[in-house]
């Protein structure tokens, strides 16, 4: 067999890769396989083994060596070496078993349907969700192999909507398991005390919500919120129509999770969240059908916390690049 012909051109890098690699797996298969073959090929493929060697070496005929060793651990371990094809279909099969762990147990994407969170999220927005905050979930059930978190003020949740499983819904986590919870007007109030918040400028923004009758610009009034006595703040916004909003609960509610009582003259009625729940918020609170209307959450039906915008695209807005990456808290 004639040696590999020598070439002024340097290797590129995928043929030193492709090299590096034919060597490890030519000599993992000799070294598992080398008693099955005959003395003349084992002394054939070793020497195309150390001709290959001094190609990388030395930098001249390494794509003529490689085809050359090829050729040969074909002839000798060809009872041995997997075809291209197998190859191909178990790194396919390991990347969608992989995709499915972490799936199920660690990180899982969403679409945002509504504008129900805007500003934090815009319809369109795509979010990576963090399954693994809270604890580890039996896959595809409401129940938990172990339980190390718990929603906090602020976090910004993905959960089963509880009057329908089968569809998520996104909201903000804006009191939990005891804390009382009362809203007048535009002020929300956790334990007696108004979450602290500051007014900003009025904004525009681009309703565009599936199964929205009120599609296209929009102007509301904003304010920094902070969640109670975390550091953490967001805004949040309001209709600047000034309409007069009756407070909340404005009557005993009997809803889920809440232990609630009626209002009595001057002040509105309240409500505890019980053991085991949590009270949600939409950031865009005059567009939002959340805790006010359907009571609390219960914590199994929680999935995770959302972490960032990965892909953002509108149906009116088209694709967002600025969104792309973007945190959310």
């Amino acid at each position: 067999m004639s040696g590999p012909v020598a070439t002024s051109s340097p290797p590129t890098r995928s043929t030193k890769k492709r090299a590096s690699r034919l060597l490890r797996d030519v000599d993992r298969t000799l070294r598992k396989h080398g008693s099955k073959v005959p003395a003349k090929e084992r002394e054939r493929l070793e020497k195309a083994l150390a001709e290959l060697r001094g190609a990388l070496e030395s930098g001249v005929g390494v794509e003529s060596a490689v085809e050359a060793l090829d050729r040969q651990a074909d002839a000798a371990l060809g009872f041995a070496r997997k075809g291209t094809t197998r190859e191909y279909a178990e790194s396919l099969v390991v990347a969608v078993l992989i995709a499915l762990f972490l799936r199920a147990f660690v990180v899982e994407a969403f679409k945002i349907p509504t504008g129900s969170m805007i500003p934090t999220l815009q319809v369109g927005d795509h979010i990576f969700v963090n399954k693994f905050t809270y604890g580890l979930r039996v896959p595809f059930s409401n129940q938990w192999f172990v339980k190390w978190g718990t929603p906090e003020r602020g976090d910004v949740i993905v959960f089963r909507y509880p009057e329908n499983q089968s569809q998520d819904f996104i909201k903000r986590v804006v009191a939990v398991a005891g804390d009382e919870i009362r809203v007048e007007g535009r002020q929300v109030y956790v334990n007696g005390e108004a979450l602290p918040r500051v007014e900003l400028e009025p904004i525009e923004y681009l309703q565009e919500g599936e199964g929205s009758s009120m599609l296209g610009a929009r102007r509301a009034d904003a304010y920094v919120e902070r969640a109670g006595e975390s550091d953490q703040e967001y805004t949040v916004l309001y209709e600047d129509h000034g309409g007069l909003r009756m407070p909340w609960p404005l009557h005993g509610l009997d809803e889920p999770g809440l232990d609630c009582t009626p209002p009595r003259a001057p002040q509105s009625g309240r409500c505890r969240v019980e053991e085991g729940y949590v009270f949600v918020m939409g950031d865009n609170r005059d567009n939002s059908k959340d805790s006010r209307e359907w009571g609390g959450v219960p914590r199994d039906l929680v999935k995770g916390r959302a972490m960032f915008v990965w892909l953002s695209w509108g149906p009116r807005s088209g694709i967002r690049w600025s969104r792309f990456g973007r945190s959310v808290h």
